[in-house]
């Protein structure tokens, strides 16, 4: 496979040059405080299925579209108002939404972003600026495998020297890494399903009090 380039993400130059790499519908793996992601054009059919096939990931599990606004996200999607709730309180940050596309057919023409409501997230740091420089939305799952056999395998990538060892091992397509150092939260997105009324589907580094919190909040 072709070498991986890695830039530092201290470096001036690497958020503009991921950017052009998504665009040209490469992989790029981008750090979070959680994990490390593998990031490309929502818009791009070959890009998205490179993720899907690199993590060897069911297409019954949408990946997660990253926006740069609020604005970007009620442009493209409903936010009943307790969706609307969660975002004003705790985004940007380490929660997602599962959100009903605004306009019913878009779902139909992206089904390369997999089967069902997409998790929507707005993302603070290096991810969140990413989001702001590219054509279209960041479609972004992490960098491991779905199918691994062993808890190694499965385990989410939380350090540069992990991704590349990701790469190599299963000849993920990475064109670029922003090494962003240890990842050190290793925990996932909190994901609440907004389609009706809001449920916590999965746990992760927003407490799920917090959600309470932030829907009860006046």
């Amino acid at each position: 496979m072709a070498a991986v380039a890695v830039l530092t993400a201290t470096n001036p130059a690497a958020l503009d040059a991921a950017g052009d790499v998504i665009d040209a519908g490469g992989i790029v793996a981008m750090p979070t405080r959680r994990w490390y992601m593998l990031c490309a054009d929502s818009g791009n059919e070959h890009a998205c299925g490179s993720i899907f096939a690199g993590k060897g990931r069911p297409m019954t599990k949408p990946l997660a579209l990253v926006l740069p606004t609020d604005e970007a996200v009620t442009d493209r999607f409903v936010l009943s108002p307790a969706a609307r709730r969660l975002a004003d309180r705790l985004w940007p940050g380490d929660l997602a939404l599962r959100l009903p596309w605004r306009r019913p057919d878009d779902a139909g023409r992206r089904p390369w972003l997999g089967a069902g409501p997409p998790l929507v997230t707005r993302e603070p740091g290096l991810l969140g600026a990413l989001a702001g420089r590219v054509r279209n939305p960041i479609a972004a799952a992490v960098v491991s495998r779905s199918d691994g056999r062993t808890p190694e395998q499965r385990a989410p990538a939380l350090s540069a020297a992990a991704v590349l060892a990701f790469a190599d091992a299963y000849a993920a397509p990475i064109d670029l890494l922003v090494d962003g150092g240890v990842c050190p939260l290793g925990i996932g997105l909190t994901v609440v399903d907004c389609t009706a009324e809001p449920v916590v589907v999965r746990a992760g580094a927003v407490h799920e009090r917090a959600v309470e919190a932030a829907l009860r909040d006046p």
